[in-house]
């Protein structure tokens, strides 16, 4: 058994234990991917007290409560948990459970994580808070200290280092020494998101409900393989901006002890005398238009190649 798949199923088993007692907890912190992981892990607490229903997996179950971030601001802001609050303090349609399920919970502005801490101290009976997260440490540390935490990272740690190895080798070889040697870079880096697609995408099939029509299978099939997508994409241009971070480090001869890459002072020194200061600067700036660009849904490799052109 893997690492991760037992921490996952330890974690399960937790639970099951807690709703066999009757003292299930009545809000979780749960650590990882919030469309990964994580979702994989609340989908089968939700099936568990919702008795199987079909419309946990969808999404549409009159008694759960989805919020997420905004797709511009990227923030949970304090009208949508006020929005859940409110659905949470209504009578249940069935008479049973209510559940909502923050997705990205690291994402919620000051403001809201306040409007929560009432929610979390005093709960409506019968109701169940999930806060999905992989970056707990942006939660306050109020609303950690009134939720049990649960994590199953390492489920994603395992996925992440399929591309962490390939995206390293590319970063090694840097920069490229001609426009067609960036294009070629380009198709690369862009090959890497395709391929994760086409796993996220083989990985969610089999827990779609196979009673929807052939249209609503595939709208929510690409809804959550897109989601994983745009996930590992974050993480990738994360890991590319902590690259250059470093380099930049060397090029100013900063202390070294707080490298994000420390076992690739060669690569990064061997860069690092190809370019100043400045140039280091202007391509961390590029990373953060990459961003702007991938919101702006422009293609992965047209993307990708306007910033591996910037270093030739």
């Amino acid at each position: 058994m893997s690492s991760s798949n037992s921490q996952f199923n330890t974690a399960w088993a937790g639970i099951e234990a807690g709703w066999q007692s009757g003292q299930l907890a009545h809000a979780y912190v749960i650590q990882g991917a919030p469309h990964g992981a994580a979702l994989r892990f609340a989908e089968k607490l939700l099936h568990l007290i919702f008795n199987q229903h079909p419309q946990v997996t969808t999404h549409t179950h009159p008694d759960i409560f989805w919020i997420e971030p905004q797709s511009k601001s990227r923030q949970i802001v304090i009208e949508d948990i006020r929005e859940l609050i409110r659905k949470l303090a209504q009578t249940s349609s069935a008479g049973g459970w209510k559940a909502g399920v923050i997705l990205a919970a690291g994402r919620m502005t000051d403001q809201a994580a306040n409007a929560l801490l009432k929610t979390l101290e005093e709960p409506p009976a019968k109701s169940l808070l999930l806060l999905l997260t992989d970056e707990p440490q942006a939660l306050l540390p109020t609303i950690l200290s009134r939720c049990q935490r649960i994590s199953v990272a390492a489920e994603d740690e395992e996925t992440a280092r399929q591309w962490k190895d390939f995206l390293l080798d590319l970063l090694r070889e840097l920069p490229p020494a001609s426009l067609i040697e960036a294009s070629m870079f380009s198709a690369r880096l862009a090959g890497l998101i395709e391929k994760l697609r086409q796993e996220f995408e083989q990985e969610e099939t089999p827990g779609i409900p196979d009673d929807l029509s052939a249209k609503e299978f595939r709208a929510l099939l690409d809804a959550r393989t897109g989601a994983r997508v745009v996930e590992a994409r974050i993480e990738i241009l994360r890991t590319v901006l902590n690259w250059f971070r470093d380099l930049l480090i060397i090029v100013l001869d900063q202390d070294r002890s707080v490298l994000n890459f420390c076992d690739e002072i060669e690569a990064l020194e061997r860069q690092a005398l190809l370019c100043s200061r400045a140039d280091v600067l202007r391509r961390i700036n590029a990373i953060a238009e990459m961003s702007r660009q991938f919101d702006r849904n422009l293609p992965a490799e047209l993307v990708f190649n306007g910033f591996f052109s910037q270093l030739v």
